[in-house]
């Protein structure tokens, strides 16, 4: 059936293709321009170099007529030409050039779709404010012209695009959700396809892998029925992707190397570059290291060719791992500077906070827009009103006059009451909105911040100090001991950060996320103390719904961490064991041990049962611990269920 649909979707292709190169030649004047224009984008796709003649062919014939429409149409034509060949500096020029003359002719939707051409292109050029900015500019446009409804979607994905590569993924799923909205609302199933598609590579930066699998067959199922037959190759690198992740390594491999026979044949350098890589990564795990190097280095080489700065990034940073693991330390650290280097270029924080502004001055411009508008209509209704009394009152005589008029003014002050109290309502809606927003900003800046910079400075010490050990051979073992100890040591403070940005990016965690987290890190300290036996229970009776705010969900995290570490640093003790209870008032979190105890009344407490009270005082929780030099060390924490999100 595949293959019957997409031999079809050829030769209907081919027969357009066919029918233009035929009519050109009884053709002259605007009708010529205008079939070459069309003949280059049948041929973008498949013979860049004929594609590109006729659009040059267009130019010249449009420079001839002197018709700005054709002209401007034929630079946007061999943009696009340029843009499919990767050449995007060319890209812009010729964008420019044709958004130029249709500002000459205020051809307002002309602009807009330029303004939505340019987003692209610097979208790919890893320029992620300029392309933001561009995309909002159309976006404006486009939804006060309100003509063309399919652009609206169109743009509206182009946004959430972005915004996923920023990892901003909440704003990524609004502008996706929207852009669905407006196409199923008009039943445009090519529409539906393409937003399906990218939700379901939305799911692969969210970790539902599944999802990402469902959506993706059905966006190509949606492509296949429909003859889009060319974007199916960005649905199989999804699956690759999402099977990869799901440790299903074959069928992985298979999709990679599918995917990457599709793109090759489109001459399609942007995604081969990321499927190659993906691909490298993938055999890597497979332990298939040449192969790994091979394609690792094939798609780093056209990152670097065409300026795809995300996925240098991406191939640099599995090279470093690579050569790392391979013990070719030179080569590791040459490549974890790469990565460094380029997570500044990519994430620079003065960046990411323009790029915010931008949609708050998009919203913002929206509402004045559309205050406007209802002030417009209110003066306009009012007037009638107005008119309508005068002839009332010619008609009645004075005393009707004089009672309509009280009538009026009572009512005018009425509405008028009503209004401001409204408009009062409207602005305090808008300020608690505003400030939510600040500071869902300034956790999210923060901790990027945290990631890109303190995370990468980190582990740039990892590197240098792993250099160190191993570069200088002769070392004293003390201080081989000590460099290990201290790489140790920031390898943890790496998995201590993570954990703060973890909480940072949520404003709540569920229960099943918390659980999660717990779980993790016993497997981890159950790997490090090896002759320690740990169990962690979860009572049945939990509601899988119960949510915490970032904070009460981080604090629990912490006491329970704290607990296990003093347990394994001091209790000696062969089992510790933790335990998640509801009753009908309270939620509990025990940790036990059967260590060795100490003497609640001889010792003082230190810095860690002291941050341990103190997270317990801002849950509004009970906090005990009872311990014995004979039964061990019990840690109990108890939340009211009325305290918790």
């Amino acid at each position: 059936m595949l293959s019957l649909i997409f031999n079809s979707g050829k030769l209907v292709a081919q027969t357009v293709v066919d029918s233009l190169l035929q009519v050109r030649y009884n053709q002259q004047g605007d009708a010529l321009a205008a079939t070459l224009n069309e003949l280059s984008w049948e041929f973008k796709s498949r013979q860049l170099d004929s594609a590109k003649l006729f659009a040059v062919q267009a130019v010249a014939l449009s420079n001839e007529l002197k018709n700005d429409t054709l002209l401007a149409a034929s630079y946007n034509s061999l943009a696009n030409v340029f843009e499919a060949s990767g050449a995007l500096d060319s890209a812009l020029v010729y964008h420019e050039h044709s958004l130029l003359i249709k500002s000459r002719m205020r051809d307002s939707t002309g602009i807009a779709d330029s303004y939505n051409n340019l987003g692209i292109v610097y979208d790919e050029l890893g320029n992620y404010e300029q392309s933001l900015r561009y995309y909002f500019d159309a976006l404006a446009i486009y939804e006060r012209l309100a003509g063309d409804w399919s652009k609206v979607p169109m743009v509206l994905s182009n946004i959430g695009i972005v915004y996923k590569k920023q990892e901003a993924y909440d704003k990524t799923m609004e502008f996706y959700t929207r852009a669905l909205d407006v196409y199923k609302q008009h039943n445009y199933e090519i529409g539906i396809a393409i937003t399906k598609g990218n939700i379901g590579a939305l799911a692969i930066k969210t970790g539902d892998f599944y999802k990402t699998i469902q959506y993706a067959k059905q966006a190509k199922k949606l492509y296949t029925k429909l003859g889009y037959l060319r974007y199916l190759p960005y649905m199989t690198v999804n699956m690759a992707i999402a099977n990869d992740s799901l440790e299903n390594y074959g069928e992985a491999s298979q999709l990679y190397i599918a995917s990457i026979a599709a793109f090759e044949k489109d001459n399609n350098l942007y995604e081969l570059s990321n499927a190659r890589i993906s691909y490298g990564n993938n055999l890597y795990t497979q332990y298939q290291d040449k192969k790994a190097f091979a394609e690792l280095l094939s798609g780093l080489k056209i990152a670097e060719q065409n300026d795809f700065k995300e996925f240098e990034q991406k191939a640099v940073s599995a090279l470093a791992i690579l050569y790392r693991e391979s013990d070719n330390y030179t080569k590791a650290y040459e490549y974890s500077q790469r990565e460094h280097k380029l997570y500044k270029e990519l994430f620079e924080e003065e960046k990411t906070k323009s790029i915010f502004e931008l949609e708050t001055k998009y919203q913002t411009q929206k509402k004045e827009n559309q205050i406007l508008i209802q002030q417009a209509l209110l003066v306009q209704k009012e007037a009638q009103v107005v008119r309508k009394n005068m002839m009332i009152f010619g008609s009645l005589g004075l005393a009707v006059i004089l009672g309509l008029l009280g009538f009026l003014i009572f009512r005018q002050q009425k509405l008028k009451n009503e209004q401001l109290q409204k408009e009062a309502a409207l602005g305090m809606a808008l300020t608690k909105i505003e400030t939510q927003n600040k500071l869902q900003e300034q956790r999210l800046r923060i901790s990027r911040d945290l990631h890109d910079n303190i995370g990468a400075q980190l582990t740039f010490i990892i590197s240098s100090l792993d250099n160190l050990k191993y570069g200088y051979k002769n070392l004293e073992k003390g201080v081989t001991d000590k460099l290990s100890q201290v790489s140790t040591f920031t390898g943890q403070t790496i998995y201590e950060l993570r954990d703060t940005i973890w909480a940072m990016n949520k404003s709540e965690i569920d229960f099943d996320d918390l659980k999660s987290r717990i779980s993790n890190f016993i497997e981890k300290a159950q790997s490090a103390a090896t002759r320690t036996a740990f169990s962690f229970d979860v009572n049945t009776q939990i509601k899988n719904d119960r949510n915490f705010t970032s904070l009460q969900g981080m604090n629990i995290y912490r006491i329970i961490q704290e607990s296990v570490n003093n347990s394994l640093k001091y209790a000696n003790a062969g089992k510790i064991a933790v335990t998640i209870s509801e009753n009908d008032t309270h939620l509990s979190f025990n940790i036990n041990d059967n260590g060795q105890g100490f003497d609640q009344e001889s010792i003082s407490l230190g810095n860690g049962l002291l941050n341990m009270k103190k997270r317990a005082q801002e849950l509004g929780g009970d906090f005990q611990v009872i311990a014995s030099l004979d039964h061990g060390t019990s840690v109990r924490l108890q939340l009211p269920i009325n305290s918790l999100k």
